[in-house]
């Protein structure tokens, strides 16, 4: 019996792009396994509550593993090729974080990364010094490595010559990007104003979280709640406390914290649009749930985003600068104001989600595998 273990790197995590990409990429890989390739996961130490939620979430799985040391233990560990863990057949990395060895082709051991992106090399030191240590690593001993976008391919070919070894694959629409038969009850219980516009907010990313304050307080923004879905806190500050920094009322910035699928499914139909600020969005999992649930979705115009959303979005070229903010703010103006604009969008968004299906995925990915 073959097997293939997917490493798992953020999960349990609700509001972290790499950890819902591992977790919807695990259970896609089980469903369309060859027959005779068992698919297992392995994940960094956790406590018991969130090993808990992660053997719950990938229940259908071959089986679930987890290291004896937290992720950014596991991460060093790995880096220099400690490991305690016998691994052996397929592995598929859905980060950097893999165990690659010197003699993984002797071996016989086959393995593949996922680069999201390369927005890590541009944050603070400690992150970006791991990010160019794993990307030579996986340099020199990565059989595949698997990026979202030919625009993510170019960047990477840049810092790297992969030659053939990098693939695109993209990712499918989230599994709970379907709104519950009990929506109005949730929108009840999570105090959603009746007309509102969401953003979103990341772990690690308080940059992000500056932008988008920003863009709220603009004098081009439209008077509309902003309901935020995701953390608000990054270590001493807060999402409040920066709220209040840029001279906010309260009642201008609605938390939700971070939401399960049926909920965040709920939020995100609900919305009049959405509003992303990041410069990289990797495999786009919250655009792609956007468009799947026809709510209009204003971003900066890059290069990846573009390739992912085509026509179906509105796009914000950014300068750069902090005029930013306000551009931002301009185009989510627009988009409030215009039903006509809404409604053209919602349908194009329908139309280009059908393009992102985890099956597909799944397929591509197996196919890749047995090519190697």
């Amino acid at each position: 019996m073959t097997r293939l273990t997917v490493i798992l790197d953020g999960v349990g995590e609700q509001t972290s792009s790499v950890g819902r990409y591992g977790t919807e990429l695990a259970r896609a890989l089980h469903a369309s396994a060859p027959t005779g390739i068992d698919v297992v996961a392995f994940a960094a130490g956790a406590d018991a509550a969130a090993r808990a939620g992660v053997q719950s979430s990938l229940s259908t799985l071959d089986g679930i593993e987890f290291a004896r040391m937290p992720r950014r233990e596991l991460r060093e560990a790995w880096l220099h090729s400690f490991t305690t863990t016998a691994f052996d057949g397929l592995l598929h990395g859905t980060s950097l974080l893999a165990p690659m060895r010197a003699d993984d082709e002797e071996a016989g051991r086959q393995v593949a990364v996922t680069v999201h992106g390369l927005e890590a090399l541009h944050r603070d030191s400690r992150t970006a010094r791991w990010f160019r240590r794993a990307l030579r690593r996986a340099h020199r001993r990565a059989q595949a490595v698997i990026v979202p976008t030919h625009a993510v391919a170019d960047q990477l070919a840049d810092l790297h010559d992969f030659g053939d070894r990098i693939r695109v694959v993209g990712a499918g629409v989230p599994a709970g990007a379907s709104v519950p038969a009990d929506a109005d009850a949730r929108a009840t219980r999570l105090g959603l104003p009746a007309r509102y516009v969401l953003a979103t907010t990341d772990r690690g990313r308080a940059a992000r979280a500056d932008r988008l304050v920003a863009t709220v307080a603009s004098g081009a923004m439209p008077e509309i709640p902003v309901v935020v879905a995701g953390p608000v806190q990054w270590g001493a500050e807060t999402l409040a406390q920066k709220a209040v920094e840029a001279g906010l009322p309260p009642s201008r910035i609605v938390p939700l914290g971070e939401l399960d699928a049926p909920d965040r499914a709920v939020v995100v139909a609900r919305a009049e649009a959405m509003l992303l600020v990041a410069d990289e969005i990797g495999f786009g999992l919250g655009l792609l749930e956007a468009l799947a649930l026809g709510t209009p979705v204003v971003h900066p115009a890059s290069a990846s985003a573009l390739e992912l959303a085509t026509d179906a979005s509105l796009p914000v070229p950014l300068a750069g600068d902090a005029s930013d903010p306000d551009r931002l703010a301009h185009a989510l103006a627009q988009l409030v104001e215009h039903d006509a604009m809404r409604e053209r969008l919602a349908l194009l968004g329908h139309d280009r989600a059908r393009a992102f299906d985890w099956s597909t995925t799944a397929a591509q990915l197996w196919r890749l595998h047995a090519d190697l």
